[in-house]
């Protein structure tokens, strides 16, 4: 039944595929809209790029039982996504110059009584535990990769598709929130109020410069991305793969905590990161088996009219 499931899933374009194809519209959509193709030209043909190389990878795939193939089509999405995200630093100040930092600092004023969470954090200030979050804050990508891995190393075809989505959509949310909020979060704007720089041991220097280098000041605070997918990570660990949960904890709680202590993010990116990504837990594998089946057990009226429209769609092209 599965390797059926699996074989027809195949002859279609993947769910991962549709979410990175929109995305790729989307930005592209934001440029036209918001800016000018003259302005971002690079961007723009990279984008188109993406969705053709999407559209002739899944057609190629008809014709073709190669393993390897199949291996590079389940991974070539990756390397999209991290495209894509690249795309920020550029296009966030096009489409939306109006950075939203004032606000964030106001709401973490607040939630703080009358404190900047980052400036309490300097009593607790430690060259090896900032070391440590520091590694760990760089590693973000792995966690979810990790997860992946191991259910696509057991042949768990379809539940690495349904995850891989899911952890897809969290990433692609984000990124959207980066447009509408654009922010450059506390390592920047509150420089000026810290009063002891950050210190490690041994690679914290290269790790924190390496990636200031790559990133720049890019624009990408509200929601937290780190947040937002580290605790999906968690809690799809805990249902597809409870082996690897306690790890995905740890390493995720690791990871959310680097955040604000290595003035990355706000206090208030971190509580919409979590929130959405409980969000996109809840409906992300419902969307997901709804794509892949035909169907979704779900009590939400809303799903059942997609279902519904699903198989009217399927009906007609099966005449």
């Amino acid at each position: 039944m599965m390797y059926k499931t699996l074989t027809e899933y195949n002859a279609r374009v993947h769910l991962e595929e549709v979410l990175t194809f929109g995305m790729a519209l989307f930005l592209n959509s934001l440029i036209i809209i918001f800016s000018d193709i003259i302005v971002v030209p690079i961007i723009f043909t990279i984008n188109v790029c993406i969705m053709v190389l999407i559209v002739v990878t899944a057609y190629v795939q008809r014709y073709t039982n190669s393993p390897l193939f199949k291996i590079y089509r389940d991974w070539y999405i990756l390397v999209f996504l991290v495209t894509i995200f690249m795309e920020h630093n550029t296009l966030v100040p096009i489409i939306n110059p109006n950075d939203v930092d004032n606000f964030l600092i106001r709401v973490d004023y607040v939630l703080f009584f009358q404190h900047h969470p980052t400036i309490l954090l300097e009593k607790l200030l430690h060259p090896v535990v900032t070391e440590l979050l520091q590694i760990v804050y760089a590693s973000f990508y792995f966690l979810p990769f990790t997860l992946c891995l191991l259910l696509y190393l057991e042949e768990r075809k379809i539940e690495y598709h349904i995850v891989a989505s899911t952890i897809l959509l969290g990433f692609y949310l984000s990124y959207i929130g980066y447009y509408i909020f654009p922010a450059i979060g506390p390592r920047f704007t509150l420089s000026h109020l810290q009063t002891k720089p950050l210190e490690g041991v041994l690679l914290f220097p290269y790790i924190h410069h390496g990636l200031a280098y790559l990133e720049g000041v890019t624009r990408d605070c509200f929601p937290s991305g780190h947040t937002l997918v580290s605790i999906l990570t968690i809690l799809l660990a805990k249902s597809y793969y409870k082996n690897f949960a306690p790890i995905a904890t740890v390493w995720a709680s690791l990871l959310i905590l680097s955040t604000v202590y290595l003035r990355y993010h706000y206090v208030i990116d971190v509580i919409a990161g979590l929130l959405l990504g409980i969000a996109t837990f809840r409906y992300g594998p419902l969307l997901a088996r709804l794509y892949i089946f035909g169907k979704a057990e779900s009590p939400f009226p809303v799903l059942d009219y997609l279902r519904n429209w699903w198989n009217v769609i399927s009906d007609l092209r099966k005449r």
